[in-house]
Formats: C-alpha cells, structure tokens, sequence
C-alpha cells in the first residue's frame, strides 16, 4: 500500500510566500485602479465646473450693457433715477475690482463681505430676460407728462409699495428701437394691474422727475439686474464662485474655483477695436470697455477634506495669466480662460 505524506515545511513556506505575493499584486492593483478612477474623477469634476462657471459668466456680461433693440447708444436715452451710480448705471456695464494685495481692492469693493483677498471681482450691469410688451401709452406728446405705461395685467413685475417698502425697487427699463428710459416704478400693484406709474420722489432711490418726454406705445419693459462675482469660501472652507444679484441675494455658482483674474479691453479712440488690455485699477472710463478677459482656476475637491493634499504625483503647475504656478500642496489644479466680448458695446 502507498503511503500519503503531506506538504514538507519547506513547501508551505514557498506556497505561503507565493500566495502572499500574489495578494500583494492584487492589493496594488485595486489600490493603482482606485487612485486613477479618483484622479480622473476630480479632473473631470474640475473640466465640467470650470466649463460651467465660464458659461455661466459669459452669458451674463454677453447682455451687459443691453438698452435696446436699438443697441449700446439709442438716439434717446434718459435715466430718471435720482441714483445712477451702482447697479442702475447702464452706462458702464461692467466694473472690476483689481485685488491689490489680500485685504484690498481698487476701487474699494462695494459692500462685498467674505471675498477671499488675492482674487479680482466682477460686476456686471444688465437686463433680465424677460420682454414684457407695452400695450398702452398716449401718443400726444401733451398727453404723457406723468401717464402711466400700460402692459398686461399678472406680468413678472413685483407687487410693493416704494412709499413704504424701501426695498422695493422695481426699476424697469422701457424702451423701443429709438429710445429708451430707465425709471422707478412707484405704484404698488405693478405685477397685478400692469399699469407703471413713474411719479419724482418717490422710493430708493426714486426718480427725479415723472416726465417721460417720448411715448413707448409698441416697445418693451425689462428690469434692471446685477451680478457681481467673486470668490468666498463656502461651509466647509473651500474656495467657490459666487454670484451676488442687485437685491444682495447670493448663492454660489461653482464650487472647487480658488483664483480668479481679469483684464479689461478698451477702446480708447471710438472704433470698436481693443487699444490695450488693462487690470481694474487702470481703467480710465468703464465706458470703453468692450470685452472682458477671464482667468479661473479649479482646485480638486475631495468628499474627505483630509484627502485633498495627496492626490497630485509632486507638485502639479498650471498656467495663470500666461505664468507658471508650481504649488506646493500635492493638490490637482485647471485654469480656464476665456475672452468674452460685449456685444452691446460694440454697436
């Protein structure tokens, strides 16, 4: 009869130093799979926001500066508005605010509270997109003093009082292919009733007159609207995009954006061409603006924080403003840019 033996000692000891290598490859293969499927996670992260956040901006500076089928300068445009300066100032459609150093910027930020220092801010001035068409206004000259414009009852306006409500803007922008005028609507059921009525001295910041001048019978009522972006950090401390509208309401765009940088083309000689590119700080007249140059830069963002800083091999560089940055933090980085006209100053 044939004896059985077992494994020598010798023998386990192969099999187990085998097996464990194997295990180890094994290991090293799901961990390598799982860093790369999270590398390309972030990095694809990182293309979709910052395609969305220049998106995002685009559109709105695209409208900037928008007063009518007309275009950028109407053969008659008035402001009534005993306050033309911020965000009713369609004149200057954008402004920017060149960071300086970390808790500074020129001109001095208008009451934006949280924007991480080293960052520029953009504000945009506009229209939204809502057309509501005018369907009543006398045509005799003697006749629109102080009468009011007419458009369909339950429209988008807002129904408050500016008598007693000092947040109750309403400021609407009436106009047609010849001219246009921007007033503070002052009767308090506008979105109801759809009359506009348009008395001085009345409300914040008011009209300084109730005189029209022109009938607008046929045209357009749109409200005024601002955005002004910049960088804050959200709860949790990362770094977003954030939109502040005319009325301070603010919510974040993007998140994952660490820097944003701009430029300014100007033409300074009236023909539609860029002279020169200049930082905020150096803009002469906002009016010669005609396009805006933007920089972003996303940062990865990991659903753990503490994960952030090991996912770049060294220290990744990326290009701003034409320049090399080599961080020093192990974390993924994209810049973004782009150079966006506007279209209404350009007319």
């Amino acid at each position: 009869m044939k004896k059985n033996s077992g494994f020598s000692l010798v023998e386990l000891m192969v099999a187990l130093v085998i097996g464990l290598v194997l295990i180890a490859g094994v290991i090293e293969l799901f961990t390598s799979t799982r860093q790369t499927y999270r590398i390309q996670d972030m990095k694809a992260r990182m293309q979709e926001d910052g395609r969305y956040a220049m998106h995002h901006i685009s559109t709105v500076i695209s409208k900037a500066g928008y007063r009518g089928c007309s275009g950028n300068k109407p053969s008659k445009f008035d402001n009534l508005l005993r306050n033309q300066v911020g965000s009713y100032d369609l004149s200057n459609p954008v402004l920017g605010y060149e960071a300086i150093d970390q808790n500074n910027w020129l001109p001095a930020l208008p009451g934006i509270n949280n924007a991480v220092g080293g960052n520029d801010v953009l504000s945009v001035r506009t229209v939204n997109s809502t057309f509501i068409h005018i369907t009543g206004h006398p045509n005799n000259p003697g006749a629109i003093q102080d009468a009011p414009i007419i458009i369909p009852a339950n429209n988008s306006l807002e129904d408050c009082d500016p008598k007693t409500d000092n947040t109750c803007a309403n400021i609407v922008m009436v106009s047609t292919c010849d001219k246009t005028v921007v007033f503070q609507v002052t009767n308090a059921t506008p979105g109801t009733t759809g009359i506009l009525e348009h008395e001085a001295n009345v409300g914040i910041p008011g009209n300084t007159t109730n005189t029209l001048a022109e009938t607008f019978t046929g045209g357009w009522v749109n409200t005024i609207s601002s955005s002004t972006f910049y960088i804050r950090n959200d709860g949790d401390g990362t770094p977003s995009l954030f939109e502040e509208t005319t009325f301070g309401d603010r919510r974040a765009i993007v998140e994952g954006v660490e820097s944003m940088q701009l430029t300014f083309g100007v033409d300074t000689n009236g023909d539609s061409n860029i002279d020169n590119y200049v930082r905020a700080n150096a803009v002469a007249d906002w009016s010669t603006v005609v396009n805006v140059r933007i920089w972003l830069v996303m940062i990865n963002i990991d659903p753990d924080p503490a994960n952030n800083n090991n996912v770049a091999l060294g220290n990744a560089s990326y290009y701003l403003e034409d320049q090399v940055i080599i961080p020093p933090d192990g974390r993924l980085r994209r810049s973004f840019t782009q150079t966006i006209s506007l279209r209404n100053a350009l007319k």
